[in-house]
Protein backbone atom coordinates (compact mmCIF):
# COMPACT_ATOMS: atom_id res chain seq x y z
CA UNK A 1 0.00 0.00 0.00
CA UNK A 2 1.23 3.62 -1.14
CA UNK A 3 2.58 5.84 1.93
CA UNK A 4 0.41 9.16 2.31
CA UNK A 5 2.05 12.20 3.67
CA UNK A 6 -0.67 14.16 5.03
CA UNK A 7 0.92 18.36 4.62
CA UNK A 8 -0.97 21.38 6.23
CA UNK A 9 0.24 24.14 4.56
CA UNK A 10 0.37 27.87 5.98
CA UNK A 11 -0.42 31.03 3.09
CA UNK A 12 -1.59 29.80 -0.32
CA UNK A 13 -0.67 33.03 -2.36
CA UNK A 14 1.62 33.02 -5.30
CA UNK A 15 4.06 30.80 -3.49
CA UNK A 16 1.90 28.36 -1.98
CA UNK A 17 -0.15 27.75 -5.04
CA UNK A 18 3.68 26.93 -6.51
CA UNK A 19 4.15 24.86 -3.89
CA UNK A 20 0.40 22.80 -3.69
CA UNK A 21 1.51 22.32 -7.86
CA UNK A 22 4.53 20.88 -6.57
CA UNK A 23 3.10 18.79 -4.09
CA UNK A 24 0.79 17.62 -6.64
CA UNK A 25 3.73 15.63 -8.65
CA UNK A 26 4.74 13.74 -5.61
CA UNK A 27 3.27 9.92 -5.17
CA UNK A 28 1.43 9.65 -1.91
CA UNK A 29 1.46 13.64 -0.73
CA UNK A 30 -2.06 14.61 0.41
CA UNK A 31 -2.34 18.19 1.01
CA UNK A 32 -5.43 18.04 3.88
CA UNK A 33 -5.52 21.30 4.86
CA UNK A 34 -4.61 24.89 3.86
CA UNK A 35 -4.96 27.99 6.78
CA UNK A 36 -5.28 31.37 4.35
CA UNK A 37 -7.62 34.39 5.47
CA UNK A 38 -7.49 35.81 1.97
CA UNK A 39 -10.98 34.66 0.42
CA UNK A 40 -9.93 34.95 -3.09
CA UNK A 41 -6.75 32.87 -2.71
CA UNK A 42 -8.67 30.68 -0.84
CA UNK A 43 -11.06 30.30 -3.73
CA UNK A 44 -7.99 29.73 -6.48
CA UNK A 45 -6.59 27.12 -3.90
CA UNK A 46 -9.52 25.51 -3.61
CA UNK A 47 -9.42 24.84 -7.73
CA UNK A 48 -5.88 22.98 -7.11
CA UNK A 49 -7.23 20.83 -4.15
CA UNK A 50 -10.89 20.49 -3.65
CA UNK A 51 -10.96 18.44 -1.02
CA UNK A 52 -8.94 20.46 1.22
CA UNK A 53 -10.08 21.74 4.62
CA UNK A 54 -9.54 26.00 4.33
CA UNK A 55 -9.07 27.76 7.94
CA UNK A 56 -8.64 31.32 8.55
CA UNK A 57 -5.94 31.22 11.06
CA UNK A 58 -3.53 28.61 12.33
CA UNK A 59 -4.83 27.95 16.05
CA UNK A 60 -8.03 26.59 14.10
CA UNK A 61 -5.46 24.08 11.71
CA UNK A 62 -3.65 23.11 14.49
CA UNK A 63 -6.72 22.44 16.53
CA UNK A 64 -9.20 21.07 13.82
CA UNK A 65 -7.37 17.19 14.45
CA UNK A 66 -6.27 16.27 11.08
CA UNK A 67 -3.25 14.02 11.76
CA UNK A 68 -1.11 16.43 9.75
CA UNK A 69 2.25 14.65 8.87
CA UNK A 70 4.00 17.79 7.36
CA UNK A 71 3.79 21.14 7.58
CA UNK A 72 4.99 24.18 4.73
CA UNK A 73 4.93 27.81 5.60
CA UNK A 74 4.25 30.00 2.39
CA UNK A 75 2.95 33.04 4.84
CA UNK A 76 4.07 36.48 3.56
CA UNK A 77 8.08 36.86 5.20
CA UNK A 78 7.03 38.88 8.53
CA UNK A 79 4.34 35.83 9.43
CA UNK A 80 7.86 33.10 9.55
CA UNK A 81 9.19 33.93 12.73
CA UNK A 82 6.20 33.99 14.85
CA UNK A 83 4.20 31.27 13.37
CA UNK A 84 7.69 29.05 13.57
CA UNK A 85 7.81 29.46 17.22
CA UNK A 86 4.64 28.49 17.56
CA UNK A 87 4.35 25.58 15.39
CA UNK A 88 8.35 24.61 17.22
CA UNK A 89 5.78 24.85 20.66
CA UNK A 90 2.52 22.82 19.24
CA UNK A 91 3.70 20.27 17.21
CA UNK A 92 6.70 17.90 16.71
CA UNK A 93 5.83 17.98 13.13
CA UNK A 94 8.51 18.09 9.50
CA UNK A 95 8.53 21.68 8.69
CA UNK A 96 9.32 22.96 5.73
CA UNK A 97 9.59 27.06 5.89
CA UNK A 98 10.03 29.44 2.89
CA UNK A 99 13.16 31.73 2.64
CA UNK A 100 13.59 34.17 4.59
CA UNK A 101 13.00 32.65 8.35
CA UNK A 102 13.35 35.87 9.93
CA UNK A 103 13.02 39.57 8.50
CA UNK A 104 14.94 41.15 11.63
CA UNK A 105 17.85 40.59 13.59
CA UNK A 106 16.28 40.13 16.78
CA UNK A 107 14.07 37.25 15.76
CA UNK A 108 17.27 35.23 15.50
CA UNK A 109 18.14 34.12 18.57
CA UNK A 110 14.01 32.76 19.46
CA UNK A 111 14.40 31.31 16.67
CA UNK A 112 18.07 29.10 16.84
CA UNK A 113 17.23 28.28 20.00
CA UNK A 114 13.86 27.15 19.64
CA UNK A 115 15.09 25.15 16.09
CA UNK A 116 17.38 23.22 18.47
CA UNK A 117 15.01 21.68 20.28
CA UNK A 118 12.70 20.35 17.57
CA UNK A 119 12.60 16.87 17.09
CA UNK A 120 11.77 16.66 13.68
CA UNK A 121 13.76 18.17 9.84
CA UNK A 122 13.55 21.88 9.31
CA UNK A 123 13.96 23.04 6.38
CA UNK A 124 14.44 26.54 4.62
CA UNK A 125 13.49 27.01 0.92
CA UNK A 126 17.01 27.28 -0.92
CA UNK A 127 15.95 26.11 -4.23
CA UNK A 128 18.77 27.72 -6.49
CA UNK A 129 21.35 25.34 -5.39
CA UNK A 130 19.22 22.27 -6.32
CA UNK A 131 18.64 23.94 -10.75
CA UNK A 132 19.91 21.88 -12.37
CA UNK A 133 23.04 24.29 -14.10
CA UNK A 134 23.54 25.72 -11.17
CA UNK A 135 23.82 21.58 -9.53
CA UNK A 136 26.54 21.15 -12.52
CA UNK A 137 27.98 24.45 -11.56
CA UNK A 138 28.94 23.25 -8.10
CA UNK A 139 29.94 19.86 -9.37
CA UNK A 140 32.14 21.10 -11.39
CA UNK A 141 33.98 23.15 -8.69
CA UNK A 142 34.24 20.67 -6.27
CA UNK A 143 36.16 18.14 -8.61
CA UNK A 144 38.48 20.69 -8.90
CA UNK A 145 38.15 22.04 -12.99
CA UNK A 146 38.43 25.01 -12.66
CA UNK A 147 41.92 24.64 -9.98
CA UNK A 148 42.05 27.10 -7.29
CA UNK A 149 38.76 29.15 -6.67
CA UNK A 150 39.74 32.29 -6.16
CA UNK A 151 36.44 34.30 -7.33
CA UNK A 152 32.76 33.86 -7.80
CA UNK A 153 30.33 36.56 -9.03
CA UNK A 154 26.54 36.58 -9.03
CA UNK A 155 24.49 38.74 -11.22
CA UNK A 156 20.75 38.70 -11.33
CA UNK A 157 19.11 41.80 -13.85
CA UNK A 158 15.28 41.36 -13.62
CA UNK A 159 11.80 42.66 -13.65
CA UNK A 160 10.56 44.40 -10.86
CA UNK A 161 8.88 42.71 -8.10
CA UNK A 162 5.10 41.04 -8.51
CA UNK A 163 2.49 41.58 -7.61
CA UNK A 164 1.39 39.86 -4.28
CA UNK A 165 -2.02 39.89 -2.19
CA UNK A 166 -2.13 43.57 -0.35
CA UNK A 167 0.96 44.55 -2.30
CA UNK A 168 3.11 43.54 1.19
CA UNK A 169 6.30 43.23 -0.83
CA UNK A 170 7.06 46.79 -1.25
CA UNK A 171 8.09 47.27 2.24
CA UNK A 172 11.67 46.47 4.07
CA UNK A 173 9.69 46.08 7.46
CA UNK A 174 7.40 42.87 5.60
CA UNK A 175 9.81 41.81 3.55
CA UNK A 176 13.37 42.13 5.44
CA UNK A 177 14.43 44.02 2.37
CA UNK A 178 15.65 42.74 -1.02
CA UNK A 179 18.79 42.04 -0.30
CA UNK A 180 16.85 39.54 2.72
CA UNK A 181 14.00 38.99 0.53
CA UNK A 182 15.24 37.68 -2.66
CA UNK A 183 18.89 37.74 -2.61
CA UNK A 184 19.06 35.52 0.47
CA UNK A 185 19.05 32.65 -2.39
CA UNK A 186 22.33 34.35 -3.67
CA UNK A 187 24.00 34.73 -0.32
CA UNK A 188 22.91 31.47 0.28
CA UNK A 189 24.90 30.13 -2.56
CA UNK A 190 27.73 31.99 -2.47
CA UNK A 191 28.32 30.18 1.33
CA UNK A 192 27.80 26.76 -0.25
CA UNK A 193 30.35 27.03 -3.21
CA UNK A 194 33.12 28.55 -0.94
CA UNK A 195 32.89 26.59 1.71
CA UNK A 196 33.56 29.14 4.08
CA UNK A 197 31.87 32.07 6.24
CA UNK A 198 31.71 35.76 5.14
CA UNK A 199 34.22 37.89 7.59
CA UNK A 200 33.31 41.48 6.19
CA UNK A 201 31.04 43.07 3.88
CA UNK A 202 31.20 45.84 1.52
CA UNK A 203 27.53 47.09 0.02
CA UNK A 204 25.90 50.04 -1.99
CA UNK A 205 22.25 50.48 -2.89
CA UNK A 206 19.42 52.24 -3.98
CA UNK A 207 16.12 52.66 -5.06
CA UNK A 208 16.15 54.55 -8.24
CA UNK A 209 13.20 53.08 -10.23
CA UNK A 210 10.81 50.90 -9.39
CA UNK A 211 7.38 51.52 -7.06
CA UNK A 212 8.23 54.82 -6.40
CA UNK A 213 4.91 55.92 -7.92
CA UNK A 214 2.90 53.53 -5.72
CA UNK A 215 1.44 54.27 -2.30
CA UNK A 216 -0.60 52.21 0.36
CA UNK A 217 -2.00 54.05 3.43
CA UNK A 218 0.00 57.25 2.73
CA UNK A 219 3.15 55.10 2.15
CA UNK A 220 5.29 54.98 -0.51
CA UNK A 221 7.43 51.54 -1.09
CA UNK A 222 11.11 51.74 0.10
CA UNK A 223 12.26 48.17 -1.07
CA UNK A 224 15.45 48.84 -2.48
CA UNK A 225 15.90 47.63 -6.64
CA UNK A 226 19.31 47.85 -7.47
CA UNK A 227 22.64 46.96 -5.21
CA UNK A 228 26.46 45.81 -5.60
CA UNK A 229 27.48 43.61 -2.42
CA UNK A 230 30.91 42.17 -1.97
CA UNK A 231 31.61 39.18 0.28
CA UNK A 232 34.98 38.76 1.95
CA UNK A 233 34.97 34.97 3.03
CA UNK A 234 37.02 33.53 6.16
CA UNK A 235 39.37 31.01 3.71
CA UNK A 236 40.84 33.93 1.64
CA UNK A 237 37.89 33.61 -1.61
CA UNK A 238 35.68 36.68 -2.85
CA UNK A 239 31.83 36.77 -3.86
CA UNK A 240 30.24 39.60 -5.44
CA UNK A 241 26.47 40.27 -6.82
CA UNK A 242 25.58 42.62 -8.89
CA UNK A 243 21.50 43.17 -8.42
CA UNK A 244 19.39 45.37 -10.76
CA UNK A 245 15.48 44.71 -10.75
CA UNK A 246 14.47 47.55 -13.74
CA UNK A 247 16.53 45.46 -16.29
CA UNK A 248 13.67 43.71 -18.04
CA UNK A 249 14.40 41.97 -21.14
CA UNK A 250 17.81 40.56 -20.04
CA UNK A 251 19.04 37.83 -21.78
CA UNK A 252 19.58 35.86 -18.51
CA UNK A 253 18.03 36.35 -15.95
CA UNK A 254 20.98 35.30 -13.43
CA UNK A 255 24.56 34.82 -14.44
CA UNK A 256 27.20 33.28 -12.38
CA UNK A 257 30.85 33.10 -12.57
CA UNK A 258 33.68 31.12 -10.45
CA UNK A 259 36.92 31.47 -11.58
CA UNK A 260 39.95 29.48 -10.33
CA UNK A 261 43.68 29.02 -11.14
CA UNK A 262 43.18 27.05 -13.86
CA UNK A 263 39.61 27.98 -15.72
CA UNK A 264 36.51 29.90 -16.02
CA UNK A 265 33.18 28.20 -15.14
CA UNK A 266 30.10 30.10 -16.36
CA UNK A 267 26.28 29.17 -15.30
CA UNK A 268 23.45 31.09 -17.22
CA UNK A 269 19.52 30.92 -15.45
CA UNK A 270 17.01 30.43 -16.74
CA UNK A 271 18.51 28.93 -19.64
CA UNK A 272 19.98 25.99 -18.00
CA UNK A 273 23.50 26.24 -19.74
CA UNK A 274 26.77 25.96 -18.24
CA UNK A 275 29.92 27.18 -19.84
CA UNK A 276 33.30 26.03 -19.16
CA UNK A 277 37.04 27.59 -20.51
CA UNK A 278 40.10 26.11 -19.56
CA UNK A 279 43.55 28.63 -19.86
CA UNK A 280 46.08 27.74 -22.15
CA UNK A 281 48.90 26.38 -19.76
Amino acid sequence: MEKRVRYGILGCGMMGQEHLRNLALIDGAEVVAITEPNKEMQKHCAELIPDAHFFNNLDDMLNANLELEALVITTPNYQHADQLLQLFEQTTLPILVEKPVVTSLEQVAKIRAAAAKHPAPIWVAMEYRYMPPVAQFRKQIVNGDIGKFTMLNIREHRFPFLEKVDDWNRFNSKTGGTLVEKCCHFFDLMRLLTKSEVKRVYASTGQDCNHLDESYDGQTPDIIDNAFVIADFENGQRACLDLNMFAEGSRYQEEICAIGSDAKLECFVLESIAVFGQQKL
